[in-house]
C-alpha cells in the first residue's frame, strides 16, 4: 500500500482524553447555566435534544435493512411526538406528565410496528427483527431518557420543590463513572473484561468507575445536602455502586449494539466521545434505577 492511501494512525491516548475533556466540559457549561439561570425548561429542551438525537443515531444503525425504512420512521415519529408532549406539558403545567405518555409510546409502538408488516409478505425472524427494533428502539432512546425529565419535578418530601439537583447528581455519578473508568484503563488497564464486547474495557477501569462514582456522589451530598431531599447521604452512598453498575451495564448494552451493526461509534457529534448515544448510553439506564429508587424511599 502506498504512502498515499496508508490509513492514517489513531490518535494518541492523550489526545482521545483531552478530545473527552473539552466534550465533557462543554455539557457541564450547558448545564451550569441552566442552573444559574434557573430554568427547568432549558434543560428539558436540552434532554429532549438528546433524546431525539439519540432515536436518530439508533435507528440510524439499522439503515443496513433497507426494507426496515418504515419502521425506523415510525420509531423517530413516536419519539418527536413523545418530546414534544413532554415539553409542552412541562412548560404549560409546571409538572412532569403522567406515566400514560410513557405506555401510549410503548403500545404506539407495538401496534405501529404490527400494522407496518400487513403490507407486505412476511420475512420469518427477519421481520420480526424489524418489529423488536423499533420497539426496543423506542424503550431505549425514548422511554429511559424520559426519566431525566421526570427528575427535575421529582417531589419526595414536599420540600423539594424541582428534582434539579437530583439530576445533576444523577449526571454526576454516571459521568464521573465513566470518567474513572477511561482514566484507570489508560493508566492501570491490563486485564480485559470483556474483550468479545468492549476491548477497550478492562478490570482496573471497572475499580476506577466505582471508586470516581463514589466521590461524585461524596461531592453532591456534601454540597448540597438540602436540595437532594429525600437522598440523604445514607441513600446516595448506596445509590452510587448502584448507579456505576447501572451505568456500567449501560455502556456495554450500546457496545452490544455497535458490535451487531458493525459500527464504531454511533456518531461524531463529540470529538473524542463520538455520538450522542456514546454520550448518554450510560444515562438511559441509570435515571430509571434512580428514579424508582426514589420512589421506593419516598413512599
Amino acid at each position: 500500500m502506498s504512502q498515499d492511501t496508508a490509513a492514517a494512525p489513531p490518535p494518541s491516548k492523550r489526545r482521545v482524553f483531552m478530545s473527552r475533556l473539552f466534550s465533557t466540559l462543554i455539557l457541564w457549561a450547558i448545564i451550569w447555566a441552566a442552573v444559574q439561570w434557573e430554568k427547568n425548561w432549558l434543560l428539558i429542551a436540552l434532554t429532549g435534544f438528546f433524546g431525539v438525537a439519540g432515536a436518530v443515531e439508533y435507528f440510524r444503525l439499522l439503515r443496513i435493512d433497507a426494507q426496515a425504512r418504515s419502521f425506523n420512521m415510525l420509531g423517530l415519529t413516536i419519539c418527536l411526538a413523545y418530546w414534544a408532549t413532554m415539553t409542552w406539558w412541562v412548560m404549560t403545567q409546571k409538572q412532569a406528565p403522567p406515566m400514560w405518555l410513557e405506555l401510549a409510546a410503548l403500545t404506539t409502538s407495538v401496534h405501529g410496528a404490527f400494522l407496518l408488516c400487513y403490507r407486505h409478505q412476511l420475512e420469518g425472524t427477519v421481520t420480526l427483527q424489524r418489529i423488536f427494533s423499533t420497539v426496543f428502539g423506542v424503550v431505549y432512546t425514548v422511554i429511559f431518557f424520559g426519566f431525566i425529565a421526570r427528575l427535575m419535578y421529582f417531589n419526595g418530601d414536599g420540600q423539594n420543590p424541582t428534582g434539579l439537583f437530583l439530576v445533576i447528581y444523577l449526571v454526576m455519578v454516571t459521568k464521573f463513572s465513566d470518567m474513572g473508568a477511561y482514566a484507570f484503563g489508560v493508566v492501570f488497564g491490563k486485564h480485559k473484561m470483556i474483550p468479545h464486547i468492549s476491548p477497550a474495557k478492562s478490570w482496573e477501569g471497572l475499580v476506577g468507575a466505582f471508586v470516581t462514582s463514589f466521590l461524585a456522589a461524596v461531592i453532591m451530598l456534601w454540597w448540597k445536602p438540602v436540595e437532594l431531599l429525600p437522598l440523604n447521604w445514607l441513600h446516595g452512598l448506596i445509590l452510587a455502586p448502584v448507579l456505576c453498575a447501572a451505568g456500567i451495564t449501560g455502556d456495554l448494552a450500546e457496545s452490544v449494539i455497535k458490535r451487531c451493526t458493525s459500527i464504531k461509534d454511533s456518531g461524531h457529534a463529540f470529538p473524542g466521545i463520538g455520538g450522542i448515544l456514546d454520550l448518554t448510553d450510560s444515562l438511559l439506564f441509570t435515571a430509571p434505577v434512580f428514579y424508582f429508587y426514589l420512589e421506593a424511599i419516598s413512599a
